[in-house]
């Protein structure tokens, strides 16, 4: 049998998974990492824990999977993205990694908009201006961690670091490359030229390939480490949403759809389509001469867990689906899911909210308000996506908030689009199992198998064009 390793690097934990060329999990096994909190603004990670959970992971993944360590041939990862850890020539960690969830570089941002210009950095990199990208926060270091940046040999994002871990290789992708601020989206290549305005180094930087390249064979001490062969192949991965993306078979017809904590929605075009209003951001994606067109709800499934915990009067959840499928028609309520800033494609400034109440509003109004909130903005994205792609025949569905089978046709619904929830919410696992298996030669499925669909009720799709309408006036 040939079997490849495939590893999910995420925020809060990773996970190990065994898989077979017909993309079956054979294995799993995962473990946590905290997030270290230096301040409102300063969050930190722990790379060498990261290492540690990943080997902790793969060997548990091997131990329980029905084949030998000689069947596993290579290894790849989905990988969270724009985090970064300075390395110097031995590979000793310098600093902690900055996450992406920090936001130091709020002084540096000004810099940038006021040499820049907000619409120029979109149109260089394909990004609007956050504290969230790599760029202001590396500027930060360069400036405040001086003898530090000068003696790193190599500033490393996730992917990079544990494939640097496993084969003694810098080389990251260029979905990773593409989240940083520091890519430019239309050339496909690190941004020299603001770079060096910056006075930041490429060549601290690491090497850009394709995903789904070798980036080399496995270290000897690593692979006697985790007890696997000395010619497993390290092939290069990509970040974690583009994964996600490919094992759902997102596709220039088909997006693919992430209703987890957050909810990201991803159409493939075959050019960098760039919105004037700077309403989508860009990447690239996974394949060669691909573009990721990508919309972003920070708060979807984390939205209804704070309601279910704080609003729900200790109902679980499903008991508040019944009461919301309860509701005929839209809610007299709506939702703005703004509980941890603007999403994609409004980017309102305004808390999050429930609007419409009245003393005839229950429980199950709320719950079906926030699956309807959410349902509008992936309408919403999927509006500006179709001005440069068309419009998108299927919505492919997975993650936590999928399990809801009214959700699931809400979005159906109100997005008037045929949604296929897919079998397993682990495409990211499977899309980085897809990647280690193309140097292989091996043949693989699209995606994941679906196991529902949802097709629009014409009906209420009706009833909700009407509902649309007044949610964005009063946006």
């Amino acid at each position: 049998m040939t079997a490849v390793i495939s590893i999910d690097l995420g925020t809060s934990g990773c996970r190990s998974a065994v898989y077979d060329s017909s993309l079956k999990s054979l294995s799993s096994a995962a473990a946590g990492y905290p997030l270290l909190v230096r301040s409102e603004t300063q969050i930190e990670q722990d790379a060498e824990v990261w290492w540690e959970c990943v080997k902790k992971t793969i060997r548990q993944a091997l131990a329980s999977a029905p084949v030998s360590a000689s069947d596993i041939k290579a290894i790849s990862i989905s990988a969270q993205g724009i985090a970064f850890v300075p390395i110097d020539r031995e590979g000793n960690v310098l600093h902690p990694v900055i996450s992406w969830m920090d936001s130091r570089g709020e002084a540096e941002l000004g810099k940038l908009r006021e040499r820049y210009g907000e619409e120029m950095l979109y149109r260089r990199t394909g990004k609007r201006l956050s504290p969230a990208y790599t760029l202001s926060k590396l500027m930060w270091f360069q400036e405040h961690q001086k003898e530090l940046y000068e003696r790193a040999w190599r500033i490393l994002f996730p992917l990079d670091f544990i494939q640097y871990c496993l084969s003694g290789e810098c080389v990251c992708d260029h979905t990773i490359a593409g989240g940083t601020m520091l890519y430019h989206v239309e050339r496909q290549c690190w941004d020299r030229k603001l770079l060096g305005e910056n006075h930041l180094s490429e060549e601290k930087l690491p090497k850009i390939a394709g995903a789904g390249t070798v980036v080399g064979k496995i270290r000897p001490g690593a692979a006697d480490e985790l007890g696997l062969t000395h010619e497993v192949l390290i092939v290069n991965g990509a970040q974690d949403q583009k994964c996600a993306a490919l094992g759902a078979g997102a596709e220039k017809s088909a997006a693919a759809v992430s209703l987890g904590t957050g909810c990201c929605i991803s159409r493939i075009a075959d050019r960098p389509i760039q919105d004037p209003s700077m309403r989508i951001p860009i990447f690239p994606y996974v394949y060669e001469n691909t573009w990721d067109l990508e919309g972003v709800i920070q708060t979807a499934g984390s939205a209804y867990a704070w309601f279910q915990r704080e609003l729900g009067g200790g109902l679980s959840f499903d008991m508040l689906n019944q009461k919301a499928a309860e509701v005929e028609g839209p809610s007299s309520v709506r939702f703005y899911p703004y509980l941890s800033g603007g999403a994609s494609p409004w980017w309102s400034e305004n808390p999050g909210s429930f609007t419409g109440l009245s003393l005839m509003s229950g429980i199950g109004h709320l719950t079906k308000a926030i699956f309807e909130g959410i349902a509008y903005h992936i309408r919403a994205n999927l509006e500006v996506m179709a001005e440069a792609c068309g419009y998108a025949e299927e919505l492919r569905l997975f993650g936590g908030g999928s399990k809801s089978a009214l959700w699931c046709q809400v979005i159906a619904d109100i997005t008037n689009t045929r949604v296929v929830r897919l079998a397993s919410s682990d495409t990211a696992l499977a899309g980085a199992a897809k990647l280690a298996f193309l140097p292989l030669g091996c043949d693989t499925p699209k995606s994941l198998p679906a196991a529902d669909v949802f097709l629009p009720d014409a009906a209420m799709t009706e009833e909700y064009e009407k509902a649309y309408e007044i949610y964005k006036k009063l946006q």
